[in-house]
């Protein structure tokens, strides 16, 4: 991996590995404890981001390169997740991707380029895009 993104990740699990040690949540008070539920919906939010503009990024190819038949089993494998999960990352990949234009090489708009900014602001995670998304594309073929 990369130094910038070895770092960064390895910092977060840390910091989430010292709150659950030693009984630090326990030892809380309710209010406190009930704060910690706001960063970590944030938290969560972002994780889903990463791992969207991850395989947001990547091409067909990616998980056949480590003995993947594909995306999907990639994400069960390295995120320890099931495959409809999986799936539901891959839609919303596939919804945030920044094409590569072929005559001036400049990186396109994704197809919901708002959604896709919420997204990586940690507003929405991946179920919150798909139930935005969901409706407007069941009736896309039909506008």
């Amino acid at each position: 991996m990369n130094p910038i993104t070895d770092a960064a990740l390895g910092k977060a699990v840390d910091g989430l590995r010292g709150v659950l040690s030693g009984g630090v949540l326990a030892g809380l008070s309710d209010e406190d404890r009930a704060g910690v539920l706001r960063p970590l919906g944030e938290i969560g939010r972002l994780t889903d981001a990463v791992v969207v503009e991850t395989v947001a990024c990547a091409d067909v190819e990616f998980g056949h390169r480590f003995g993947c038949s594909g995306m999907n089993e990639l994400l069960q494998r390295a995120l320890l997740t099931d495959a409809a999960s999986a799936g539901k990352t891959i839609r919303v990949a596939a919804a945030v991707r920044r094409d590569v234009s072929l005559s001036s090489g400049d990186r396109l708009p994704a197809k919901w380029p708002l959604l896709r900014e919420v997204l990586l602001d940690g507003v929405i995670g991946v179920a919150g895009f798909l139930a935005a998304i969901g409706p407007l594309e069941a009736i896309q073929d039909r506008l």
